[in-house]
Protein backbone atom coordinates (compact mmCIF):
# COMPACT_ATOMS: atom_id res chain seq x y z
CA UNK A 1 0.00 0.00 0.00
CA UNK A 2 1.69 3.47 -1.05
CA UNK A 3 1.08 6.88 0.72
CA UNK A 4 -2.20 7.91 0.16
CA UNK A 5 -3.58 11.75 -0.49
CA UNK A 6 -7.32 12.31 -0.24
CA UNK A 7 -8.97 15.56 -1.43
CA UNK A 8 -12.24 17.56 -0.57
CA UNK A 9 -14.06 20.13 1.28
CA UNK A 10 -16.14 20.57 4.22
CA UNK A 11 -18.55 23.21 5.35
CA UNK A 12 -17.87 25.61 7.79
CA UNK A 13 -20.33 23.98 10.13
CA UNK A 14 -18.44 20.36 9.81
CA UNK A 15 -14.61 21.93 10.31
CA UNK A 16 -16.34 23.35 13.74
CA UNK A 17 -17.64 19.93 14.73
CA UNK A 18 -14.59 18.23 13.91
CA UNK A 19 -12.54 20.93 16.39
CA UNK A 20 -14.93 20.50 18.69
CA UNK A 21 -15.34 16.88 18.95
CA UNK A 22 -11.19 16.99 18.97
CA UNK A 23 -11.30 14.81 15.64
CA UNK A 24 -9.00 16.97 14.59
CA UNK A 25 -5.94 18.48 16.82
CA UNK A 26 -3.24 20.38 16.85
CA UNK A 27 0.14 18.60 16.81
CA UNK A 28 1.90 19.67 20.44
CA UNK A 29 5.09 21.02 18.30
CA UNK A 30 2.13 23.87 17.40
CA UNK A 31 2.00 25.73 20.23
CA UNK A 32 0.86 29.22 19.05
CA UNK A 33 -1.57 32.08 17.38
CA UNK A 34 -0.47 34.68 15.69
CA UNK A 35 -3.48 36.29 13.98
CA UNK A 36 -4.95 39.04 14.81
CA UNK A 37 -8.83 40.75 14.45
CA UNK A 38 -7.96 41.68 11.20
CA UNK A 39 -6.67 38.60 9.70
CA UNK A 40 -10.09 36.72 11.34
CA UNK A 41 -11.91 39.80 9.58
CA UNK A 42 -10.47 38.80 5.91
CA UNK A 43 -10.95 34.91 6.27
CA UNK A 44 -14.65 36.17 6.82
CA UNK A 45 -14.73 38.15 3.67
CA UNK A 46 -13.15 36.22 1.44
CA UNK A 47 -15.05 32.68 2.00
CA UNK A 48 -18.28 34.92 2.23
CA UNK A 49 -17.05 36.19 -1.45
CA UNK A 50 -16.44 32.92 -2.77
CA UNK A 51 -12.68 33.80 -3.02
CA UNK A 52 -9.99 31.12 -2.81
CA UNK A 53 -8.45 30.21 0.53
CA UNK A 54 -5.95 27.57 0.58
CA UNK A 55 -7.04 24.23 1.62
CA UNK A 56 -5.81 22.83 5.17
CA UNK A 57 -3.71 19.70 5.09
CA UNK A 58 -4.87 17.30 7.72
CA UNK A 59 -2.94 13.82 8.38
CA UNK A 60 -3.65 10.52 10.12
CA UNK A 61 -1.12 9.17 12.56
CA UNK A 62 -0.34 6.91 15.41
CA UNK A 63 0.94 8.27 18.49
CA UNK A 64 1.84 5.55 20.94
CA UNK A 65 -0.67 3.36 19.55
CA UNK A 66 -3.49 6.23 19.12
CA UNK A 67 -4.85 7.13 15.76
CA UNK A 68 -4.61 10.46 15.33
CA UNK A 69 -5.66 13.48 12.84
CA UNK A 70 -3.25 16.18 13.18
CA UNK A 71 -3.65 19.31 11.67
CA UNK A 72 -0.41 20.36 9.43
CA UNK A 73 -1.51 23.28 7.89
CA UNK A 74 -4.49 25.69 8.55
CA UNK A 75 -4.19 25.92 12.70
CA UNK A 76 -4.85 29.96 12.08
CA UNK A 77 -7.90 29.39 9.49
CA UNK A 78 -9.86 27.21 11.65
CA UNK A 79 -8.93 29.07 14.63
CA UNK A 80 -10.20 31.87 12.90
CA UNK A 81 -13.16 30.08 12.13
CA UNK A 82 -14.41 29.40 15.50
CA UNK A 83 -13.40 32.72 17.09
CA UNK A 84 -15.84 34.32 14.64
CA UNK A 85 -18.27 31.87 16.02
CA UNK A 86 -17.95 32.71 19.59
CA UNK A 87 -17.20 36.60 18.88
CA UNK A 88 -14.27 36.58 21.19
CA UNK A 89 -10.80 35.94 20.42
CA UNK A 90 -7.82 35.87 22.85
CA UNK A 91 -6.00 39.40 24.36
CA UNK A 92 -2.22 39.08 23.14
CA UNK A 93 -1.71 41.82 25.94
CA UNK A 94 -3.36 39.15 28.66
CA UNK A 95 -0.70 36.33 27.09
CA UNK A 96 2.75 34.89 27.80
CA UNK A 97 4.66 35.47 24.25
CA UNK A 98 4.91 31.73 22.26
CA UNK A 99 8.37 30.43 23.16
CA UNK A 100 10.60 32.69 21.28
CA UNK A 101 14.03 32.16 21.13
CA UNK A 102 17.01 34.47 21.11
CA UNK A 103 18.68 34.57 17.26
CA UNK A 104 22.08 35.96 18.25
CA UNK A 105 21.48 39.02 16.77
CA UNK A 106 21.90 41.44 19.59
CA UNK A 107 24.97 42.80 18.16
CA UNK A 108 23.13 44.50 15.25
CA UNK A 109 22.56 48.00 15.49
CA UNK A 110 18.96 48.59 13.73
CA UNK A 111 16.78 47.07 16.45
CA UNK A 112 13.33 48.02 17.49
CA UNK A 113 12.03 47.25 21.12
CA UNK A 114 9.12 44.87 20.69
CA UNK A 115 5.87 46.36 21.95
CA UNK A 116 2.28 44.93 23.47
CA UNK A 117 0.63 45.78 19.90
CA UNK A 118 3.63 44.04 18.06
CA UNK A 119 3.68 40.68 20.45
CA UNK A 120 3.63 37.83 17.56
CA UNK A 121 3.07 34.39 18.48
CA UNK A 122 1.66 33.92 21.98
CA UNK A 123 1.43 30.51 23.80
CA UNK A 124 -2.57 29.73 22.98
CA UNK A 125 -4.43 27.09 20.85
CA UNK A 126 -7.89 26.68 20.26
CA UNK A 127 -7.72 23.50 22.37
CA UNK A 128 -7.46 26.11 25.64
CA UNK A 129 -11.49 26.48 24.73
CA UNK A 130 -11.71 22.58 25.14
CA UNK A 131 -12.80 20.05 27.65
CA UNK A 132 -11.35 16.60 27.88
CA UNK A 133 -15.16 15.73 28.39
CA UNK A 134 -16.48 16.32 24.39
CA UNK A 135 -19.94 16.54 25.18
CA UNK A 136 -19.24 19.59 27.15
CA UNK A 137 -17.90 21.19 23.96
CA UNK A 138 -20.81 23.33 22.85
CA UNK A 139 -20.49 26.56 21.24
CA UNK A 140 -22.91 27.77 23.85
CA UNK A 141 -20.48 26.33 26.91
CA UNK A 142 -17.59 27.66 25.56
CA UNK A 143 -18.77 31.17 24.64
CA UNK A 144 -20.41 31.11 28.42
CA UNK A 145 -17.01 30.22 29.80
CA UNK A 146 -14.68 33.14 28.10
CA UNK A 147 -17.22 35.69 28.38
CA UNK A 148 -16.78 36.26 31.97
CA UNK A 149 -12.78 35.36 31.26
CA UNK A 150 -10.30 38.74 31.66
CA UNK A 151 -7.82 37.23 29.09
CA UNK A 152 -10.47 37.07 25.71
CA UNK A 153 -11.80 40.07 24.24
CA UNK A 154 -15.07 40.36 22.08
CA UNK A 155 -14.92 40.92 18.50
CA UNK A 156 -17.93 41.87 16.09
CA UNK A 157 -17.44 39.98 12.56
CA UNK A 158 -20.22 39.84 10.51
CA UNK A 159 -21.70 38.11 7.43
CA UNK A 160 -24.41 39.63 5.03
CA UNK A 161 -26.03 36.26 4.82
CA UNK A 162 -27.67 34.02 7.62
CA UNK A 163 -25.39 33.08 9.78
CA UNK A 164 -26.80 28.73 9.40
CA UNK A 165 -26.52 29.11 5.72
CA UNK A 166 -23.11 30.75 5.40
CA UNK A 167 -21.94 27.85 7.89
CA UNK A 168 -23.71 25.04 5.65
CA UNK A 169 -23.24 26.15 2.64
CA UNK A 170 -19.63 27.86 2.45
CA UNK A 171 -17.09 25.12 2.43
CA UNK A 172 -13.78 25.20 2.93
CA UNK A 173 -11.14 22.53 1.26
CA UNK A 174 -8.54 20.15 2.50
CA UNK A 175 -6.18 17.13 1.84
CA UNK A 176 -5.52 14.30 3.93
CA UNK A 177 -2.52 12.55 4.25
CA UNK A 178 -2.63 8.86 5.05
CA UNK A 179 1.13 7.52 5.04
CA UNK A 180 2.02 3.85 4.57
CA UNK A 181 2.10 2.20 7.15
CA UNK A 182 1.25 3.84 10.53
CA UNK A 183 2.21 0.57 12.14
CA UNK A 184 5.56 0.63 11.43
CA UNK A 185 7.23 3.08 14.14
CA UNK A 186 10.33 3.72 11.97
CA UNK A 187 8.79 4.86 8.72
CA UNK A 188 5.71 6.44 10.32
CA UNK A 189 8.52 8.52 12.07
CA UNK A 190 10.52 9.19 8.95
CA UNK A 191 7.58 9.83 6.81
CA UNK A 192 6.12 12.32 9.04
CA UNK A 193 9.70 13.99 10.32
CA UNK A 194 10.23 14.40 6.57
CA UNK A 195 7.22 15.72 5.93
CA UNK A 196 6.87 18.13 8.39
CA UNK A 197 10.12 19.94 7.40
CA UNK A 198 9.39 20.12 3.66
CA UNK A 199 6.21 21.94 5.10
CA UNK A 200 6.98 23.93 8.05
CA UNK A 201 10.31 24.32 7.91
CA UNK A 202 11.14 25.06 4.38
CA UNK A 203 8.33 26.87 3.87
CA UNK A 204 8.85 29.31 6.81
CA UNK A 205 5.68 28.85 8.57
CA UNK A 206 5.99 28.39 11.90
CA UNK A 207 8.23 29.93 13.63
CA UNK A 208 12.39 28.61 14.12
CA UNK A 209 11.46 26.97 17.56
CA UNK A 210 8.29 25.52 15.91
CA UNK A 211 9.66 24.85 12.86
CA UNK A 212 12.64 22.51 14.48
CA UNK A 213 10.32 21.18 17.07
CA UNK A 214 8.50 20.05 14.19
CA UNK A 215 11.57 17.94 12.93
CA UNK A 216 11.18 15.54 16.30
CA UNK A 217 7.80 15.02 17.04
CA UNK A 218 7.51 11.59 16.14
CA UNK A 219 10.85 10.99 17.34
CA UNK A 220 9.66 11.58 21.60
CA UNK A 221 12.58 9.94 22.81
CA UNK A 222 14.71 13.29 21.53
CA UNK A 223 12.13 15.58 22.41
CA UNK A 224 13.68 16.41 25.61
CA UNK A 225 16.82 16.37 24.07
CA UNK A 226 16.74 18.76 22.29
CA UNK A 227 14.35 21.47 24.72
CA UNK A 228 16.58 21.20 27.16
CA UNK A 229 14.47 19.27 29.90
CA UNK A 230 15.09 16.59 32.44
CA UNK A 231 13.02 13.48 32.94
CA UNK A 232 10.89 15.14 35.20
CA UNK A 233 10.49 18.18 32.59
CA UNK A 234 12.37 20.59 34.35
CA UNK A 235 14.54 23.30 32.05
CA UNK A 236 18.36 22.27 32.51
CA UNK A 237 19.15 25.97 32.26
CA UNK A 238 17.03 26.42 35.07
CA UNK A 239 14.43 28.56 33.15
CA UNK A 240 17.01 31.46 32.87
CA UNK A 241 16.14 33.40 29.82
CA UNK A 242 18.61 36.30 27.64
CA UNK A 243 18.32 39.58 26.87
CA UNK A 244 17.89 40.75 23.14
CA UNK A 245 16.88 43.67 21.72
CA UNK A 246 15.77 44.85 24.84
CA UNK A 247 13.53 41.49 25.35
CA UNK A 248 13.82 38.76 27.68
CA UNK A 249 13.76 35.36 25.23
CA UNK A 250 14.22 31.95 25.53
CA UNK A 251 17.60 30.63 25.55
CA UNK A 252 18.65 28.35 22.26
CA UNK A 253 19.51 25.00 23.57
CA UNK A 254 19.97 23.47 20.39
CA UNK A 255 22.48 26.60 19.41
CA UNK A 256 24.53 24.94 22.04
CA UNK A 257 23.94 21.41 21.43
CA UNK A 258 24.90 21.80 17.81
CA UNK A 259 27.81 23.93 17.70
CA UNK A 260 29.77 21.66 21.16
CA UNK A 261 28.43 18.60 19.28
CA UNK A 262 29.88 19.82 15.89
CA UNK A 263 33.42 20.96 18.08
CA UNK A 264 33.27 17.48 19.12
CA UNK A 265 33.08 15.98 16.02
CA UNK A 266 35.85 18.11 14.09
CA UNK A 267 38.59 16.99 16.85
CA UNK A 268 37.64 19.83 19.04
CA UNK A 269 38.59 22.41 16.63
CA UNK A 270 36.87 25.50 17.28
CA UNK A 271 37.82 26.65 13.77
CA UNK A 272 36.26 24.71 12.47
CA UNK A 273 32.90 25.16 14.12
CA UNK A 274 30.32 26.93 11.88
CA UNK A 275 32.27 26.49 8.55
CA UNK A 276 30.30 28.28 6.14
CA UNK A 277 27.94 29.99 8.15
CA UNK A 278 29.18 32.66 9.58
CA UNK A 279 26.23 35.45 8.66
CA UNK A 280 23.92 35.49 11.32
CA UNK A 281 20.52 34.55 8.71
CA UNK A 282 22.64 31.24 7.49
CA UNK A 283 22.72 29.35 11.36
CA UNK A 284 19.16 28.77 11.70
CA UNK A 285 19.81 25.83 8.70
CA UNK A 286 22.85 24.75 10.91
CA UNK A 287 20.90 24.17 14.33
CA UNK A 288 18.25 22.99 12.16
CA UNK A 289 20.61 20.48 9.85
CA UNK A 290 21.72 19.61 13.40
CA UNK A 291 18.58 18.40 14.43
CA UNK A 292 17.86 16.31 10.93
CA UNK A 293 21.18 14.91 11.57
CA UNK A 294 20.18 13.31 15.08
CA UNK A 295 17.19 12.03 13.88
CA UNK A 296 18.06 10.40 10.81
CA UNK A 297 16.65 13.29 8.15
CA UNK A 298 18.62 14.75 5.37
CA UNK A 299 20.12 17.65 5.71
CA UNK A 300 20.16 20.76 3.67
CA UNK A 301 23.39 22.05 3.30
CA UNK A 302 27.31 20.81 3.80
CA UNK A 303 25.76 17.09 5.20
CA UNK A 304 28.94 16.11 6.38
CA UNK A 305 29.33 19.39 9.20
CA UNK A 306 28.64 16.77 11.80
CA UNK A 307 30.15 13.56 10.93
CA UNK A 308 32.25 12.04 13.44
CA UNK A 309 29.87 12.64 16.60
CA UNK A 310 27.86 9.64 17.00
CA UNK A 311 24.69 10.21 19.64
CA UNK A 312 24.35 6.62 20.35
CA UNK A 313 27.92 6.39 21.54
CA UNK A 314 28.35 9.70 23.27
CA UNK A 315 25.08 9.53 25.26
CA UNK A 316 25.08 5.42 25.72
CA UNK A 317 22.38 4.60 28.30
CA UNK A 318 20.65 7.47 28.26
CA UNK A 319 23.32 9.26 30.38
CA UNK A 320 22.57 12.80 28.94
CA UNK A 321 19.34 12.09 30.99
CA UNK A 322 21.85 12.01 34.25
CA UNK A 323 23.90 14.69 33.02
CA UNK A 324 20.92 17.05 32.22
CA UNK A 325 20.17 16.62 36.03
CA UNK A 326 23.56 17.38 37.22
CA UNK A 327 23.70 20.86 34.77
CA UNK A 328 20.79 21.92 36.38
CA UNK A 329 21.94 21.10 39.38
CA UNK A 330 25.27 23.21 39.02
CA UNK A 331 23.09 26.30 37.73
CA UNK A 332 20.92 26.18 40.86
CA UNK A 333 23.83 26.22 42.74
CA UNK A 334 25.97 29.66 41.36
CA UNK A 335 22.64 31.18 39.96
CA UNK A 336 23.17 33.96 42.38
CA UNK A 337 26.92 35.00 41.51
CA UNK A 338 25.80 35.15 37.81
CA UNK A 339 25.35 38.72 37.71
CA UNK A 340 22.10 38.05 35.79
CA UNK A 341 19.23 41.10 35.48
CA UNK A 342 17.30 40.21 38.76
CA UNK A 343 14.05 41.30 37.71
CA UNK A 344 14.12 39.26 34.55
CA UNK A 345 16.31 36.55 35.62
CA UNK A 346 18.15 36.62 32.31
CA UNK A 347 21.81 36.99 31.33
CA UNK A 348 22.64 40.82 29.67
CA UNK A 349 24.01 39.91 27.10
CA UNK A 350 24.92 36.27 24.47
CA UNK A 351 28.43 37.34 26.14
CA UNK A 352 27.38 36.23 29.78
CA UNK A 353 25.86 33.69 28.72
CA UNK A 354 28.25 31.76 26.46
CA UNK A 355 30.76 32.31 28.97
CA UNK A 356 28.88 30.46 31.91
CA UNK A 357 27.34 27.70 29.15
CA UNK A 358 29.76 26.76 27.01
CA UNK A 359 32.30 25.32 29.31
CA UNK A 360 30.25 24.04 31.68
CA UNK A 361 27.29 22.00 29.24
CA UNK A 362 30.77 20.82 27.40
CA UNK A 363 32.39 19.14 30.06
CA UNK A 364 29.11 17.94 31.92
CA UNK A 365 26.87 16.40 29.31
CA UNK A 366 29.75 15.89 26.57
CA UNK A 367 32.68 14.50 28.72
CA UNK A 368 30.89 13.62 31.40
CA UNK A 369 33.03 16.17 34.19
CA UNK A 370 31.96 17.06 36.94
CA UNK A 371 32.31 20.56 38.05
CA UNK A 372 33.82 22.08 41.22
CA UNK A 373 32.39 25.75 41.46
CA UNK A 374 35.34 27.67 43.54
CA UNK A 375 35.43 31.17 43.94
CA UNK A 376 38.62 31.34 41.56
CA UNK A 377 36.23 29.29 38.93
CA UNK A 378 33.48 32.20 38.89
CA UNK A 379 35.71 35.17 39.18
CA UNK A 380 37.23 33.84 36.28
CA UNK A 381 34.30 34.22 34.31
CA UNK A 382 33.07 37.08 35.47
CA UNK A 383 36.52 38.89 34.46
CA UNK A 384 36.68 37.57 31.17
CA UNK A 385 33.25 38.56 31.03
CA UNK A 386 33.78 42.16 31.85
CA UNK A 387 36.70 42.59 29.77
CA UNK A 388 34.85 42.02 26.59
CA UNK A 389 31.81 44.32 27.25
CA UNK A 390 34.76 46.90 28.19
CA UNK A 391 35.44 46.86 24.31
CA UNK A 392 33.34 48.68 22.29
CA UNK A 393 34.39 46.60 19.13
CA UNK A 394 33.24 43.62 20.86
CA UNK A 395 30.14 44.12 22.14
CA UNK A 396 29.24 45.73 18.56
CA UNK A 397 30.32 41.95 16.68
CA UNK A 398 28.96 39.83 19.66
CA UNK A 399 28.12 37.14 17.53
CA UNK A 400 30.47 37.44 14.72
CA UNK A 401 31.63 33.85 13.98
CA UNK A 402 36.09 34.66 15.20
CA UNK A 403 34.49 36.39 18.45
CA UNK A 404 31.86 33.40 18.88
CA UNK A 405 34.66 30.93 18.61
CA UNK A 406 36.92 32.94 20.79
CA UNK A 407 34.41 32.72 23.54
CA UNK A 408 33.93 29.20 22.87
CA UNK A 409 37.46 28.18 23.54
CA UNK A 410 37.77 30.31 26.48
CA UNK A 411 34.98 29.26 28.38
CA UNK A 412 35.95 25.40 27.87
CA UNK A 413 39.63 26.43 28.42
CA UNK A 414 38.26 28.07 31.92
CA UNK A 415 35.98 25.24 32.90
CA UNK A 416 38.50 22.83 32.21
CA UNK A 417 40.86 23.78 35.41
CA UNK A 418 38.47 22.57 37.92
CA UNK A 419 36.82 19.42 36.34
CA UNK A 420 37.58 15.82 37.99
Amino acid sequence: MENRVYYGEYSIKHWIDLMLKRNIVIPEYQRSFVWDEKDIKRLITSLESGQFVQPVTIANCNIDGISKNIILDGQQRLTSLLLFLLGYMPDKSKYARADDIATGDDSLEDSIETTENNKGPIGWTFEHLLEDNVSLNTLENIKKKISVDEKYKSIAIGVKREIDDFLNNTFLGFSYIVPQSNADRDRTQNFFSTLFRNMNYLGKKLSFLESRRSLYYMVPGYKNFFDGRTAEGNDVLCDIQLIENWQSLKIDFVRYLSIISQYVAKGRDTNKILVGYSAYSSRESFFADYVSYIVGLEQEDRIDKFDGFDFKSSFASGQWEKRFELIRTSIESITDKMALEPKKNAFKSWIDADYWLFGLLYWTLFEGKKITFEDELIKSILERIQEKKDSTYYTKNTNRLGILRERINESIQIYERYVH
